[in-house]
């Protein structure tokens, strides 16, 4: 990427700056006289006239030893924003608070330090340091630091091309507090199992280890649960979509048992039907499963292909799509109604498998991005199937669902589902 030579020279100057204070830094708190604190405090000059008060107020706090003070007023001189920008001063002032256990100065020197490793990945010295602060916060019972510190690990890693620091990150976030959990109100969690989604896939790409391909797609599975629509939303969709078409084994459910595989065959149910009552909510579309013998969703008879199943039979599909297809907030208040049809392969050990939208969403001639999206997710976020079999043998199967959308006749709202 080019960059103008005006900010290379800055770039430059702030890493010579930042390598200097590293070995150099007092301890304001412990090693400097009140008279030498004072000194600095009136050296800090203050650019910004409307935060004067708040400045000086920050300044006093410092001579007096106060934790908060030094944090906020360190924040000031390094971001330059409403004093002159003394990155060596802003250290300084962290590093007093921080030896002095304040959790927040502490995390903030951690996340300094990893700003200034990724800008000058060469410098060890940034990335031993900021792991170091960061494991103060984190054993301070700073969640944040947590999710940066598995971050640090894992851009270390890569950058390196180390897996035991991208396995060490993993390991750090999958003890995150209620990670395993579906969230439907924690974005901290939420961003745990979506870094945790990311960081498994660049295992897998890194090591070509397939556990860790599995792991991804459990941890984008999780996240993509809830009915929080997170940050980068569409993104993980696409990433689980990209984890599903790798072309390796991709069960991570357990193995129906017998009593599941039979009640899944005793339960049927024509399928085919697409459509949607009129409407709010999610209600289950669809007739799906497939009666033996009966109405294969209304299609000619004639030989009938090995058919995978949805673990517990064509009733709890229907309750599955009811539960968790969700009809985009912004697209119900304006009355949208269209559907989107998913193809995807249910492969031998049951998993879905290359998901592609193979009818889109449109509506008045233009394509409904959120509905493909979210009928992607809906069946992307199923449990891994019953595979279907071939004289004894598991043979790979083809399956299309459409998710319906508004008013379009049989079926459920927001959920209709058919083969």
């Amino acid at each position: 990427m080019y960059l103008p030579n005006h900010i290379m020279q800055m770039r430059k100057k702030l890493i010579s700056v930042v390598v200097s204070a590293l070995f150099l830094m007092p301890v304001m708190a412990q090693d400097v006289n009140t008279d030498s604190i004072k000194a600095l405090m009136d050296k800090i000059e203050i650019t910004n006239q409307g935060m004067k008060q708040v400045i000086e107020n920050h300044k006093k706090g410092v001579i007096k030893g106060d934790l908060e003070s030094m944090n906020a007023l360190a924040q000031e001189c390094i971001s330059g924003q409403y004093v002159k920008q003394d990155i060596e001063l802003g250290l300084n002032l962290l590093e007093s608070a921080a030896k002095q256990n304040h959790v927040p100065a502490q995390y903030n020197l951690g996340s300094y330090f990893f700003i200034f490793w990724a800008r000058q990945q060469s410098q060890d010295a940034f990335f031993s340091q900021g792991i170091k602060w960061l494991k103060k916060a984190v054993k301070g019972g700073d969640n944040n630091a947590t999710i940066l510190l598995a971050r640090f690990y894992y851009e270390y890693g890569k950058y390196k091309k180390e897996p035991s620091y991208v396995s060490g990150g993993i390991q750090i976030l999958e003890s995150y507090p209620k990670v395993a959990e579906v969230s439907t109100k924690d974005e901290q969690v939420l961003g745990a199992q979506a870094w945790l989604g990311t960081f498994n896939l660049g295992k897998w790409r890194m090591e070509n280890d397939t556990v860790a391909l599995r792991d991804a797609k459990k941890w984008y599975r999780i996240l993509l649960k809830s009915d929080l629509h997170f940050p980068k939303y569409n993104q993980y969709i696409d990433s689980l979509q990209t984890v599903l078409s790798m072309g390796v084994p991709m069960r991570i459910d357990p193995q129906p048992t017998a009593e599941q595989i039979e009640q899944s065959q005793n339960s049927g149910g024509m399928g085919g039907f697409g459509g949607g009552f009129p409407g709010g909510g999610r209600m289950p579309g669809g007739m799906p499963g497939g009666m033996p013998g009966g109405m294969p969703g209304g299609q000619p008879q004639g030989p009938q292909k090995p058919q995978a199943k949805f673990v517990g039979g064509g009733m709890a599909m229907q309750q599955f799509i009811s539960s968790n297809t969700l009809y985009p907030e912004d697209l119900k208040k304006q009355k949208i109604n269209g559907r989107a049809t998913v193809s995807f392969t249910v492969d031998t050990d049951g998993a879905i498998i290359n998901p592609v939208i193979a009818n889109h969403a449109v509506v008045n001639g233009v394509e409904v991005y959120a509905m493909d999206q979210e009928a992607l997710r809906t069946v992307m976020i199923m449990p891994d199937w019953i595979p279907a079999e071939q004289d004894g043998t598991p043979v790979q199967a083809e399956h299309t669902a459409t998710v319906n959308f508004g008013n379009g006749g049989m079926g459920g709202f927001g959920g209709g589902f058919g083969f």
